[in-house]
């Protein structure tokens, strides 16, 4: 195990020295509300501090370096992974006060932002100047660009605007010893150092704590025109969208929702008369002009797969209902067990029939009575969000779990040339699979990790350079 320190009095009370008493906590209760995120693992911290500045988080990273205490970020805490929680105790760094957003610069399509702002909340901002920060992940009201920006999230607009990373022009990070560097340009193009932004994104919170972040942004489009699909099985859904992508066409959304996430989800928002069968929306975004002919091409080349049912709209409030019901999913498959545990893979667009096929199959394989599956995500470029539905209090379900993890990545996602997470990040639960997916490099992860952060204080056991054995 780690020789890593503890958090004393004497530890306390230089914290409370630095922050104010106002901003830490060992309450237990309060504790408690930082000891989960939306995975089925539980840990706890030692204290919580809530920085405001990024001299606070510069304080607290020197008295933790010093001490060899272990220090979590953690964002809006709606990681799917176990990303956010505390594995070795310690100080748990919740960045949710420092939520300014520091400047708009719109000539240069630029803003300026803590790590702390909701996603939501930013492009509430922006909307009303006519522009947009694009990567949309379901959990936008709630999640925060320094959430996004560690575990390079993505969401419903990734098939046409790109991940997180490709918005991040610069950041301000504190390292695990304190020391404060900037990475990037506040500039649209640079390539005058080696790309220590990129490196950031998606680490994880194990390199560095982001403090400061300027962000690209984009004129939101001038109109959107919409289509909704319902096929009898979802490899002929797959095979709808290869054909939109093999058509050269760049759509807004490419989503899709398996036939029991379908039910739920269109219940839990609402929508009503729409048959049961596997969902998949179809949105174009452009000029007035262009979209109507984007949808009738794009709707030509979908029906070649025979859906059962079709409609288009050109209704925002429709399409708004729509697009609420697809990230919906989770929730909506949350009300169905006790346990609800959501993935995140990709694999090559060619490879998306069979692979989605054999990931509806995964509970029958098993033949456990109760574990259930239910299947979404962003089908245009590959990336599915099986969520395993179960209750953890089970032996025999927890065992089959962990049986579902491997079928699926072991079984499906890696032999098909696939990634074992597209946007969520490696957190906890897919440790045990980065050195299967990347055995050549995963020795230069761990290098890179301990150029970083010498003492592996940082987010102790997750990210790329994991996992670091705790035990």
């Amino acid at each position: 195990m780690q020789n890593y320190g503890r958090v004393t009095p004497r530890i306390l009370s230089r914290l409370e020295g630095i922050l104010g008493s106002e901003n830490i906590t060992t309450r237990p209760e309060e504790l408690l509300c930082y000891s989960r995120d939306s995975s089925i693992f539980f840990h706890s911290p030692d204290v919580v501090v809530r920085p405001r500045k990024t001299d606070h988080v510069v304080a607290v990273m020197k008295i933790a370096n010093e001490e060899r205490i272990p220090v979590t970020p953690r964002g809006g805490g709606t990681s799917a992974a176990g990303s956010p929680l505390p594995v070795a105790g310690g100080i748990l760094l919740d960045m949710s006060g420092m939520d300014r957003i520091l400047q708009i610069d719109l000539d240069n399509q630029m803003v300026l932002v803590e790590p702390g702002i909701v996603c939501d909340a930013l492009n509430e901002d922006l909307t009303k100047a006519g522009f947009f920060f694009p990567p949309d992940p379901a959990s936008s009201p709630a999640c925060t660009i320094g959430g996004m920006v560690n575990t390079n999230a993505s969401g419903n607009r990734t098939i046409k605007y790109g991940p997180t990373r490709d918005f991040v022009l610069w950041l301000e990070v504190v390292l695990p010893t304190g020391e404060v560097v900037e990475t990037g340009s506040k500039t649209l193009k640079s390539v005058s150092s080696y790309d220590l932004t990129r490196l950031i994104v998606g680490s994880e919170g194990s390199l560095g704590v982001v403090t400061k972040i300027a962000l690209k942004v984009v004129p939101l489009p001038e109109a959107y025109s919409t289509a909704l699909f319902i096929y009898d099985s979802v490899e002929s859904l797959a095979r709808a969208a290869l054909r939109v992508r093999r058509a050269g066409m760049v759509p807004e959304m490419l989503e899709f929702m398996g036939e029991a996430t379908t039910r739920v989800a269109l219940e839990y928002a609402g929508i009503k008369g729409i048959p049961e069968g596997n969902f998949m929306l179809l949105d174009f975004g452009g000029s007035r002009e262009s979209v109507g002919t984007a949808l009738e091409k794009g709707v030509a080349l979908c029906r070649q797969e025979k859906p059962v049912y079709f409609e288009t709209t050109l209704d925002q409030a429709y399409r708004q209902s729509l697009i609420n019901a697809r990230k919906a999913a989770l929730p909506a498959l949350a009300r169905l067990k006790p346990s609800t545990v959501m993935e995140d893979c990709t694999v090559p667009p060619t490879k998306l029939p069979e692979a989605a096929g054999k990931i509806e199959r995964i509970p029958k394989d098993l033949g456990i009575e109760g574990f259930d599956l239910g299947n979404f995500g962003h089908i245009g470029d590959g990336n599915m969000h099986p969520t395993f539905l179960f209750d953890s209090r089970l032996e025999e379900h927890r065992r089959a779990f962990l049986k579902a993890l491997d079928l699926l990545y072991g079984g499906i996602v890696l032999p098909a040339g696939g990634s074992v997470t597209g946007e969520h990040g490696i957190g906890l639960i897919r440790a045990k699979y980065v050195g299967i997916e990347h055995p050549s490099t995963l020795s230069l992860m761990r290098s890179l990790k301990h150029l970083f952060d010498p003492n592996l204080i940082l987010n102790p056991g997750k990210g790329k350079g994991g996992p670091y054995p705790l035990t």
